[in-house]
């Protein structure tokens, strides 16, 4: 829960500053109304700094939604991941993800990842569902947000499932450890840290995780 809160913590003070420094342009008699203001924020396209990943391999259906479109479309080649896009995969499916040589996604049949953010700083990853393996070297933080548990992973190699039957995420941390944070039904945060071959449990209805 701490990047989360880190996160929004940046989020709220960038906003703050913005804001700021609008209504100080607008207090002053020189400010313009009708003045074209120009900014280089681009839907399209990713932040400048942020990382991309590639399809390395890919079998059956690949489903890929972009940063601005209505509708997803099949993949028919292997194509550059960015910021903001989401890969969904069919029956029978499976999908592998490269991003800056140090951090592996590699989607099982009937899963789903957004990448929510690729700053070097941290990687973010949001799963609905599926079966997904993710790796990391520890070059770059990788996240990974599943209903309401964050899961940390860096240095590490872990499996996580979404079983939206069950409304349960398991977790079973393969290579290396990883830390998992979330708020229990009394709002009061909860850190975990899991070691190689270790399995955790969480029920999303519950708020309560188990370490198996």
């Amino acid at each position: 829960m701490k990047s989360i809160a880190i996160f929004f913590l940046f989020l709220l003070a960038g906003f703050g500053i913005v804001t700021g420094h609008v209504y100080i342009q607008q207090q002053n008699p020189l400010f313009n109304p009708n003045s074209t203001i120009t900014t280089k924020f681009s839907l399209a396209n990713a932040p400048g700094e942020s990382l991309k990943g590639k399809i390395a391999t890919m079998s059956g259906t690949v489903i890929w939604l972009s940063r601005v479109a209505k509708e997803p479309v099949k993949l028919t080649s292997l194509r550059t991941i960015q910021q903001g896009e989401e890969l969904t995969t069919g029956k029978n499916s499976k999908a592998g993800i490269l991003i800056n040589n140090s951090a592996a996604v590699i989607l099982s049949a009937n899963s789903d990842v957004s990448f929510v953010q690729m700053l070097p700083i941290n990687l973010v990853m949001s799963q609905d569902k599926g079966t997904i393996i993710y790796q990391d070297t520890g070059q770059n933080a990788l996240s990974v947000q599943t209903s309401g548990l964050l899961t940390a992973i860096n240095r590490a190699w872990a499996v996580i499932s979404v079983n939206s039957k069950t409304e349960t995420v398991t977790v079973t941390v393969q290579k290396g450890s990883v830390t998992e944070g979330y708020e229990n039904s009394q709002n009061n945060s909860n850190v975990v840290t899991l070691n190689a071959g270790s399995k955790f449990v969480f029920d999303d209805t519950k708020q309560e995780g188990t370490v198996e």
